[in-house]
């Protein structure tokens, strides 16, 4: 009994190091190379470790405990990343703009995704993490709306493809359209998915437009305590939140509006990069690649329709394209 018992313990060890070693490869080179993104990262090398060792050799209990514990974690975590402050820096015409945004990534997703018959809890990934802040409004809503790890994975991976291929032609539309600073910023902040892919594409244009871009980008990141909240009940009108949920509101309040601790989320914020990329690394762990092969392409076209959706309308509102 004893020896089973430490030698399950030994397997939940040794299944929670790979992850956490796989997560700390992708944080540091997200940490260098912020257009690649820690979690698309930790879920990639999570699915080509177990692609070049095999399933077999992997724990599947540890792999299960790992993530039950990593995703809270970085859940409550996060909260330290939610900007409510940015509302008071932002004028109110650009807030209600920023909310437009939001919901013609949402309607637009849902509901192609209505009429292609895609499956519901993964249409909602891709629509929160395109509207709101990409990888980490996808880790944050998966458990609450009971997603299957292949569908988090799909979201992620596509959400990443649509994020970069807007980062790498943001500044040539800037040139070719001669965009105004503001606009540009605006641009950047309110339609990007990932923040890290803001910061590159905002930060070509200088300092002044790279702050205008994460302060739009933060009026969209603090919404995802609303979206933890509508998107479960929307999909199952009587959803059960978990007590973690309500440690992230409460602390997200907090971190936001209490002085003194907005030094301390500054702190807290990489543990929280660094949490979702163990528990993505995890579940790339526990994925066998041929599982994904079923989202075929009707995914990856529903998210940039929208995108590009999106994207027109912006530059049609700011006077881009008249």
């Amino acid at each position: 009994m004893l020896t089973g018992g430490s030698e399950n313990v030994g397997e939940v060890a040794k299944g929670a190091t790979v992850g956490m070693l796989l997560a700390l490869i992708a944080y540091l080179i997200s940490y260098y190379y912020p257009s690649l993104d820690a979690l698309f990262l930790a879920l990639f090398f999570g699915m080509g470790t177990r692609a070049l060792i095999g399933g077999e050799a992997i724990s599947k209990d540890a792999v299960d405990k790992s993530i039950r514990f990593f995703i809270p974690a970085g859940i409550i975590l996060y909260s330290a990343n939610i900007p409510f402050y940015v509302f008071g820096m932002t004028s109110s015409l650009r807030v209600i703009e920023i909310f437009w945004v939001i919901a013609l990534y949402f309607v637009i997703i849902m509901a192609l995704g209505s009429v292609l018959k895609m499956e519901k809890r993964l249409t909602a990934l891709l629509a929160t993490g395109s509207a709101i802040c990409g990888a980490s409004a996808i880790a944050i809503l998966s458990p609450l709306i009971k997603a299957r790890r292949e569908d988090t994975s799909i979201a992620i991976m596509v959400i990443t493809a649509v994020g970069l291929t807007g980062a790498m032609i943001y500044p040539i539309l800037r040139d070719l359209l001669h965009i105004s600073d503001m606009s540009y910023a605006f641009l950047c902040g309110a339609t990007l998915h990932q923040t890290g892919l803001v910061k590159i594409a905002s930060s070509y244009a200088g300092e002044a437009v790279l702050s205008s871009a994460l302060a739009f980008k933060g009026v969209r990141i603090s919404m995802i305590a609303v979206a933890a909240v509508a998107v479960p009940y929307f999909l199952e009108r009587k959803p059960a939140f978990p007590l973690f949920i309500a440690g992230f509101l409460i602390l997200s309040v907090l971190f936001s509006f209490v002085e003194g601790l907005k030094s301390v989320a500054v702190l807290i914020s990489p543990f929280a990069t660094y949490a979702f990329a163990v528990a993505m690394a995890s579940i790339g762990l526990s994925i066998d690649m041929q599982s994904l092969h079923r989202a075929r392409l009707r995914y990856l076209n529903v998210a940039y329709a929208a995108w590009l959706v999106v994207l027109t309308l912006v530059l049609l509102s700011e006077g881009v394209m008249y």
